[in-house]
């Protein structure tokens, strides 16, 4: 059977999963109540024999990355960084036929 360990804190230690007998004691600091899958700080609770999850909302959107833009939205910054560039050429050119 597998075992999962937590820490002092009773926070899942990702990574150090131990496979032992069935006969076997659960060592401290182990259950065989396997964490949620999709957990980011999971805390567990001895008496009720269940994982909660403890991150915020704040720190599990901190995670998240950024989407690529998608082809069109790289188009939209293309044409605005062109659109600058060819105004700034115009006001140069304007700037060269005064003098």
């Amino acid at each position: 059977m597998w075992i999962y360990k937590y820490n002092d804190q009773l926070i899942y230690v990702p990574g150090e999963e131990k496979l032992i007998n069935e006969h076997e004691k659960i060592p401290e600091g182990f259950t065989d109540v396997p964490p949620p899958v999709e957990s980011y700080i999971a805390k567990f609770d001895p008496k009720r024999r269940k994982w909660e999850e403890t991150a915020t909302q704040e720190y599990i959107n901190s995670l998240k990355t950024k989407p690529l833009p998608n082809d069109l939205e790289i188009l939209k910054e293309q044409n605005a960084f062109l659109t600058k560039q060819m105004t700034q050429i115009l006001l140069d050119i304007k700037e060269l036929k005064s003098l």
